[in-house]
C-alpha cells in the first residue's frame, strides 16, 4: 500500500538526493509568487508575501521597467544654480502651468517647482520634485570684512587686514588708507597715551615713542573715523556701499584696531530683494515668499 508519507517522499526526494535547505527554498519561493493588483489588463502592481511573518510588498513594474525605456515617463531631479539669468533660463527651458517659484529670504534660497500644484481646485496636482534652487553664495570679499567685524586687532593684524582687501575701499583713497597703515606699521615701539576725535570726522591718536625702555618724543596718528567699502553681497549680485566705523582702544599702551559694519543684515536684505526682483521679471510663473512643501 502507498502511504501518504510515500507520496510526499516522492513528489520532493529522499533527503539522500536532496539537501533540506533546497527544499525550504523551493516552498518559500511558492509561498511568495507575485499575485496581480488591479484591473486584469493593467499588469503594472504585483502583491510578493513573504513567507516568514507574511509581510506583503506591492512592487510596481512600470518603476521596474523606467531604466530600462529610452526616456523616463516624467522629469524629475533637483537643479543647483548660482546666478538669477541661470534660474530664469532652466526655468523657461522647463516650466508648465503647474510650475510655482519660491523666494525664502533666511535661506538665502529661490526655488522653482516645476511640477507642483496647477492653480484653482480644478487643477491637477504635482508630484513637486522635478525643482531648480538659486542657491546665493556670499562672495569671498564680503565673507572677509563679515569675519572680523566687531572684532579688535593688533596694529600689525588690522595693518594686514587693510592691505589685502584694499581693493574693496572707496572712500578714502585706498591709496591715503594704506599711508594709515604703514604708519601703523612702523609705530610698533610706542605707547599710546590719549586719542581726540576731530570735526572733520577724523581721529588723532598720541604716542610717545619707547627707546631703550625710556619715554621718548611724542608723535601723533591721524586715522579716519568710518570708511566706505564697495562690497557684492551674493555671486552674481550687484556691488553696495557699506560703511564701516573705525574702532580703537588703548590698553595700557597698547593700541587695539578694529571696526562695526552698518548694519551689514540689511545689505544682505537688499541684494537678496533685488535678485529676487530680477528673478520675477524674467519669469511668467507666480512667486511667492516662503518655502515649498
Amino acid at each position: 500500500m502507498t502511504t501518504t508519507t510515500d507520496n510526499r517522499d516522492r513528489a520532493l526526494g529522499s533527503t539522500d538526493e536532496r539537501v533540506e535547505g533546497d527544499v525550504v527554498a523551493e516552498l518559500a519561493q511558492a509561498a511568495t509568487t507575485p499575485q496581480p493588483i488591479g484591473e486584469p489588463d493593467e499588469n503594472r502592481f504585483y502583491a510578493i508575501t513573504t513567507p516568514l511573518g507574511g509581510t506583503t510588498n506591492v512592487v510596481d513594474l512600470d518603476e521596474l521597467r523606467e531604466p530600462l525605456n529610452p526616456y523616463p515617463s516624467r522629469k524629475r531631479g533637483i537643479v543647483t544654480v548660482r546666478d538669477a539669468d541661470s534660474f530664469n533660463a532652466y526655468l523657461d527651458r522647463h516650466s508648465t502651468v503647474h510650475t510655482e517659484v519660491w523666494a525664502d529670504r533666511e535661506r538665502g534660497q529661490i526655488v522653482g517647482v516645476i511640477n507642483g500644484h496647477a492653480p484653482k481646485a480644478d487643477g491637477n496636482p504635482g508630484h513637486g520634485d522635478h525643482r531648480v534652487t538659486l542657491a546665493l553664495r556670499k562672495t569671498p570679499s564680503w565673507q572677509a570684512w563679515e569675519q572680523l567685524n566687531g572684532k579688535m586687532l593688533g596694529q600689525a593684524q588690522f595693518a594686514e587686514h587693510i592691505e589685502d582687501r584694499q581693493i574693496d575701499i572707496v572712500d578714502p583713497k585706498p591709496a591715503d588708507m594704506l599711508e594709515v597703515v604703514q604708519t601703523f606699521k612702523a609705530a610698533k615701539k610706542v605707547d599710546f597715551e590719549s586719542s581726540q576725535r576731530l570735526s572733520s570726522g577724523e581721529v588723532v591718536l598720541e604716542y610717545r615713542e619707547t627707546v631703550n625702555a625710556q619715554a621718548g618724543k611724542k608723535g601723533q596718528l591721524t586715522i579716519p573715523e568710518r570708511f566706505t567699502l564697495g562690497l557684492q553681497p551674493y555671486d552674481g549680485s550687484a556691488g553696495y556701499k557699506v560703511t564701516a566705523r573705525l574702532r580703537y582702544r588703548i590698553n595700557d599702551g597698547h593700541l587695539l584696531l578694529g571696526y562695526a559694519l552698518d548694519r551689514p543684515e540689511d545689505v544682505l536684505e537688499e541684494a537678496f530683494n533685488d535678485v529676487v526682483d530680477e528673478v520675477e521679471g524674467g519669469i511668467t510663473a507666480p512667486l511667492f515668499r516662503g518655502w515649498p512643501a
